[in-house]
C-alpha cells in the first residue's frame, strides 16, 4: 500500500509539473514567470511529500479521495474540498493546514494558502519555518512586490533558522538581487544548488548566476574584472526614514555631465555590498570595465529623490582599477 501511495504522489508531482513548466519556461525572461517556475518546480514535489505524509494519519478513502474509475490519481482541485471539512472538524492539525496551504498554492489561490500556512504558525506558536516560508511565498506569488516587503523580511527569518532551506535560498536570493546586494544573491544561490535541486530549478539558477555574472560552479568567485565592489555602512544615527532610497553614481574624475554608471537600491539595509559593472552604465557604448579610476559617490536619500537634500547620508570616495572593495561610510546631512 505505501509503495503504491509513493507512486501515485510521484506520478501526481511529475503530471503536475508537466502541466506548468512549458508554459513558464516559454515565458522565463519576465521576472515574474521566473519566481513562478521556481515555485512551481519546489512546491509540487513538496505537496506530493506532504501528501504521503498525510497518509499515516489520514483515511483518504473515507475523506472521498478515491481513485478516478480509470485509475488516475486524484486532482489537486480534488483534495481542497474533502481536506477543508476534515479540518474544519479538526482544525488542531498542523501537518492538515500544510497541505491544505500547499494545495491552496498549487491551484493559484495564494490569498487561502497564506491563511491556511497563518493556522500552521497559530498552532505552533510561530515556531514552524516551513509554514512561515510557505506563507511567504503565497504572498510573493499573490503580489511580487511583497519580496520586498512583509514577505521579504519572512524569508530573512527563515533562513537566520534555516540557512540551507531552498525556498529560502531562492527568494532571499531574488530580493537580494533585487536590492543592489549581488554577492549575497550569487551566496544564496550557489549554496541553492549544493543541495538536492531538479533539473528545470537548476537550469533557471544557473541562469540567474548567469546574468550577474558569476561562474556557476560552486565555490567560484563572482567575475571582478571590470566591476566595482562597494561596501557601505550608514554612520550616526542610523536610522533613515522608511522610504529612503540609495543611488550610486560612478564619474571620470574632473569630467561633467551625466555619470557613467549609476545603480538605484530600494530599501537597501546596512551593512550592504553593491556592484557596479558595465550593466550599469547610463549612456550608449559607455563601460566601466576599461576605466583605471572612477569619482564614487554614495546617497542615502531620506525623500527618494535624486537631488540631495536635508537628511540625506552621503559618502564619496576615489575608486582604482584592482584595489579590490570600496569602504564607505554614508554620513549623515543635517
Amino acid at each position: 500500500m505505501v509503495a503504491g501511495f509513493i507512486a501515485i504522489c510521484v506520478v501526481l508531482a511529475m503530471a503536475a509539473l508537466a502541466c506548468v513548466a512549458h508554459q513558464l519556461w516559454h515565458d522565463r525572461r519576465k521576472p515574474a514567470s521566473t519566481a513562478a517556475l521556481t515555485a512551481s518546480c519546489l512546491l509540487i514535489p513538496v505537496l506530493a511529500g506532504l501528501i504521503y505524509l498525510q497518509s499515516s494519519n489520514y483515511e483518504w478513502a473515507h475523506a472521498g479521495l478515491e481513485m478516478g474509475e480509470d485509475g488516475s490519481p486524484p486532482r489537486v482541485e480534488e483534495l481542497i474540498g474533502p481536506l477543508r471539512a476534515r479540518l474544519e472538524a479538526s482544525p488542531d492539525d498542523p501537518r492538515g493546514w500544510m497541505l491544505l496551504g500547499a494545495s491552496y498554492a498549487q491551484v493559484e489561490r495564494y490569498s487561502d494558502a497564506a491563511q491556511a500556512f497563518d493556522r500552521v504558525l497559530d498552532l505552533t506558536g510561530g515556531r514552524d519555518m516551513d509554514a512561515l516560508m510557505g506563507k511567504a511565498e503565497a504572498l510573493i506569488l499573490g503580489n511580487p512586490q511583497r519580496l520586498l516587503e512583509d514577505a521579504g523580511e519572512m524569508v530573512e527569518q527563515v533562513l537566520l533558522a534555516d540557512p540551507a532551506n531552498p525556498k529560502g535560498l531562492w527568494y532571499g536570493g531574488l530580493r537580494a538581487s533585487a536590492t543592489g546586494q549581488d554577492i549575497i544573491a550569487v551566496q544564496r544561490w550557489r549554496m541553492m544548488l549544493e543541495g538536492p535541486v531538479t533539473p528545470e530549478v537548476r537550469a533557471i539558477v544557473e541562469g540567474e548566476l548567469n546574468r550577474l555574472g558569476a561562474s556557476v560552479e560552486s565555490g567560484g568567485a563572482v567575475s571582478a574584472e571590470g566591476n566595482v565592489e562597494i561596501r557601505l555602512t550608514l554612520g550616526q544615527p542610523a536610522s533613515p526614514p522608511p522610504g529612503a532610497v540609495l543611488f550610486i553614481v560612478a564619474r571620470i574624475p574632473g569630467q561633467a555631465g551625466p555619470p557613467l554608471a549609476a545603480k538605484r537600491v530600494d530599501g537597501a539595509r546596512f551593512p550592504l555590498e553593491v556592484r557596479l559593472s558595465d550593466a550599469d552604465a547610463m549612456l550608449p557604448g559607455a563601460t566601466i570595465s576599461d576605466q583605471p579610476e572612477l569619482a564614487i559617490t554614495a546617497r542615502l536619500s531620506a525623500r527618494g529623490q535624486t537631488t540631495s537634500g536635508p537628511g540625506d547620508y552621503e559618502a564619496q570616495a576615489a575608486w582604482q582599477a584592482g584595489q579590490g572593495a570600496l569602504e564607505l561610510e554614508l554620513i549623515h546631512q543635517p
